[in-house]
């Protein structure tokens, strides 16, 4: 009788480890995947605020030309096309700055025809330095594998706007060729802020993407086809992948 209670009782101990190496194991796959949902909105959240500072580069360009209909066209899509996106997860953290950021983008595109060009950059500035504050209270640390896949999805916006711009060596589209540069200016930025935090062996990856940049930026002037494009992006994409290991 005690050895049939005490072979009840391993039985028992073993269905609790059991039990227990389950639950551990449902537990960490539960956070590993809360974790990579976070990191993923956070790219995204990078992402849509560098969108926006590339639409303002363009409107800063654009101002520089004398042309205000595509500077308030630049200004506006921030507004229209990106701001949804990040609203509910800006709020969630600082509301007041959310409302800011709001506020500060419809100012810009109000006030932009009547602003001289050192007021509109100055005022431009000021919005550039809100979307900055944006992303620390989004990803308050600093982390170049999120910022260089941020960089990288900002590429696959590129090929998208530029196959709607330019058609067989013309501009069919002026704002979207314009936000595929845009977006190419903001990509290699976020490249060259992560380079402090690089080790030698990525940096010397990262050098030679700062070459493949120069050439896309030659492409893209010289009005090439898509597919040329886009054998430029992957090679850079390709490259922002051996660095971060993604």
């Amino acid at each position: 009788m005690r050895r049939f209670n005490s072979n009840i009782t391993k039985f028992n101990l073993l269905i609790l480890s059991c039990y227990s190496v389950f639950l551990f194991a449902i537990l960490q796959f539960s956070f590993i995947g809360l974790a990579e949902s976070q990191t993923h909105n956070e790219i995204e959240f990078v992402y849509n605020i560098e969108q926006m500072k590339g639409h303002l580069e363009q409107a800063i360009i654009n101002k520089e030309n004398g042309n205000n209909t595509l500077t308030h066209a630049h200004i506006q899509h921030p507004i229209i096309e990106i701001y949804d996106s990040i609203e509910a997860q800006l709020a969630s953290v600082d509301s007041n700055h959310n409302t800011l950021l709001f506020n500060s983008l419809n100012e810009l595109s109000k006030n932009a025809d009547n602003l001289d060009l050192s007021q509109f950059k100055e005022e431009t500035n000021e919005v550039n330095q809100i979307l900055n504050k944006a992303i620390d209270l989004i990803v308050p640390e600093d982390n170049s594998t999120l910022t260089l896949i941020a960089a990288s999805w900002l590429l696959d916006a590129t090929n998208a706007e530029y196959e709607e711009g330019v058609r067989n060596g013309n501009v069919i589209q002026i704002i979207e060729y314009q936000d595929a540069i845009g977006f190419i200016s903001r990509s290699e930025s976020l490249l060259n802020e992560t380079l402090p935090a690089l080790n030698q062996t990525m940096k010397s990856s990262a050098d030679e993407t700062k070459k493949l940049f120069a050439e896309l930026n030659s492409k893209v002037e010289s009005r090439a086809d898509i597919d040329d494009i886009r054998v430029s992006t992957n090679e850079i994409k390709q490259k922002i992948s051996n660095i971060t290991g993604f």
